[in-house]
Parts: C-alpha cells; sequence; structure tokens
C-alpha cells in the first residue's frame, strides 16, 4: 500500500496504490489481513491527512477532498466511517458507486480499483481491513462460505460484490475493538500476538456474531428510504451527544412519527432508541476518563449529565462496573 502526494502544476492529487505483491507482506495474521488507518481535517481549502506511512496538507483541487486508488489486484475490504463520510467513485462510473455514512460500516470486494475517494465533512476518520480473499473461509474456520456465498460467486466472477445493501451502524461493542486496535500499546512480537488477537475477533463478530445477521433478517421489511432516514438519525445522536435528545426531535429528523421510529430503530439497531443513545454516551465518556484522562464529571458533563451522580448510576447499569474503577485502573 502506497500513499502519495503528485503534484501537476498548481493542483495536488492524493494517490493511494495498492499493489498485490506488497499488500500483506509481513502484516497482522498469517500475511493475509491487515488494517490502515487515515485521519483527514479539511479546514479553509487546505486538508491535513494522516495516513499509512503518509502526513501532509494537501490543497484540495475542489471543496472536497478526492483521493484517487487504483490497484493491481483484487481488494475485499472491511471499511468503517468512524467520523465523518466516505464515497468511492469508479472511474468512468463502471462498477458500483459506494457511500458509508459516518458511523455505519460495510464490507466490499472489487475484482482491481481504479476511481477515487471522496471525503466532504470537515474531519474525517476512517478504519479500514484489508484482507486476502482467497483465505478468508479459513480464517473464520470455513462458517463464513455457508454464510455469504454470493461473495464466492462474485470473487469467481470477477464482480464487484457489496456484503450488504444497506449499511450497518458500527456498534459499541465494535467500536470498542477498533480502538484496541488503534491504541495497541506493545511493539515487537507482543504487538503482532495482541493485534492477531484483537484483528480475529473483530473480524468474527463483523461477518459471523449475532448482530449483523440479526440486522439482515430484521430489515426485510424496512425500505431502504426508511432505512436512510434511520441512519440520519442515528448520524445526528453520535454527533449531538452532549445535547438533551428527545423522540419528538429525533422523529422529526427521520419523517416519521414517534411511535415508527421506535419501531424500526429496534429493529435496525436492536435496541430501543434511548438505550442506544446511553450505551454510545457511555463508551465515549469510557474513552474520554481513560484515554484523555479526564476527571470523571467532565467526562459526564461531555456527554450531556450535568449531574455526576446520574451519570455514576447510569455508567453502572450501562456497563456493568462504576466509572471510578476506570480510574483505579490506570
Amino acid at each position: 500500500m502506497e500513499l502519495r502526494l503528485i503534484k501537476e502544476g498548481d493542483k495536488q492529487y492524493l494517490h493511494k496504490n495498492i499493489k498485490g505483491e506488497k499488500l500483506f507482506r509481513n502484516v497482522h495474521i498469517r500475511n493475509s489481513v491487515r488494517f490502515e488507518t487515515i485521519e483527514i481535517d479539511l479546514k479553509e481549502g487546505e486538508a491535513t491527512v494522516n495516513g499509512p506511512a503518509f502526513s501532509n496538507k494537501v490543497r484540495p483541487v475542489g471543496k472536497n477532498l478526492e483521493m484517487c486508488v487504483s490497484s493491481n489486484c483484487p481488494v475485499l475490504k472491511l471499511h468503517f466511517s468512524l467520523q465523518g463520510g466516505y464515497r468511492h467513485e469508479p472511474l468512468n462510473n463502471e462498477g458500483l458507486s459506494i457511500h458509508i455514512p459516518e458511523s455505519h460500516c460495510n464490507m466490499y470486494y472489487v475484482p482491481s480499483l481504479k476511481g477515487k475517494d471522496v471525503f466532504s465533512d470537515e474531519k474525517t476518520k476512517i478504519f479500514e481491513i484489508y484482507v486476502a480473499h482467497e483465505s478468508i473461509d479459513h480464517l473464520l474456520y470455513g462458517e463464513f462460505k455457508e454464510r455469504i456465498s454470493e461473495l464466492h460467486d462474485a470473487i469467481d466472477q470477477l464482480k464487484t460484490y457489496v456484503l450488504w445493501e444497506k449499511n450497518k451502524p458500527i456498534s459499541a461493542n465494535i467500536l470498542s475493538k477498533i480502538n484496541e486496535i488503534i491504541k495497541c500499546p506493545y511493539t515487537n512480537k507482543v504487538r503482532k500476538c495482541y493485534l492477531e488477537s484483537k484483528l480475529t475477533a473483530l473480524l468474527i463478530d463483523f461477518l459471523l456474531g449475532k448482530n449483523p445477521s440479526k440486522a439482515m433478517e430484521s430489515e426485510l421489511d424496512i425500505p431502504k428510504a426508511d432505512y436512510q432516514a434511520l441512519e440520519k438519525v442515528e448520524v445526528f445522536i453520535t454527533k449531538n451527544l452532549k445535547k438533551p435528545l428527545n423522540i419528538l426531535d429525533l422523529a422529526k429528523i427521520a419523517g416519521f412519527n414517534a411511535t415508527k421510529l421506535k419501531r424500526d430503530f429496534k429493529k435496525v439497531y436492536g435496541m430501543p432508541v434511548f438505550k442506544y443513545i446511553t450505551t454510545l454516551r457511555m463508551e465515549e465518556a469510557k474513552k474520554m476518563i481513560v484515554e484523555e484522562e479526564l476527571p470523571i464529571a467532565h467526562a459526564a458533563y461531555e456527554v450531556g449529565y450535568a449531574n455526576p451522580q446520574h451519570f455514576t448510576a447510569a455508567f453502572k447499569r450501562t456497563m456493568g462496573y462504576l466509572p471510578s474503577a476506570l480510574k483505579r485502573g490506570n
């Protein structure tokens, strides 16, 4: 994988080139799995980009940052839009355009990449796992092939394939696993063992876990337009955890009545709206307390709790332990 800046006169192009002979050389699981994190800060006509072996400032050609992407090999990857949205557009409108909004994920396969990734949000953070398609069954002990044989058909026919027609929300459990990978505290052989175990757990939860299959079953009676409306609600929740959130305002964002929002949200996200909000708030607070070393009262305020005692009770109810245990752990 090579990420570099190309200059042509006054224009600059960010180019990501994926080379099959190098993609899985000395990586995380049996030379068949690797991950990358890219962060983009787009402000005042300039973008700061931090990616694999790359950190630089880029002047976008237009109002969005566009990254040219190409490969000389098939690409199978899990994409997580942790912050900001992501859009992949194939060259000359050949193949599928792929859009994964903030706080959502999907997996897709393309026989070869030739197009561009588009980032329009002020801040973007994506996490991607590349998997050697010929080894995915071995990695997941043969169960994956039985679950989605369509992927194998697409690979055999050299066709683009997207795992889920409707992107899935990144659950608190999945987000926690991603953060453990990104923040790996170890080096050398211990790092390799740690990442292998964490990546394997993430792959299993993402591809074989109960939540994705449950969501696929439950969404069958939800039109795509309604699902996209629920995505808007989920993105709004994620961006406004500090603010008071009520069902009527969320229903207006979706264009539903409150009853329909509560019913359909639970079908897709696997829990009631406010339980989902509380879970996100507690995960965010945990991150602030552990990684940013904020005082518990400060973290509580940042996720919408003016009363620390109310926060402590909600944290214990959701996480199963008191937030003070996080401080003792440090």
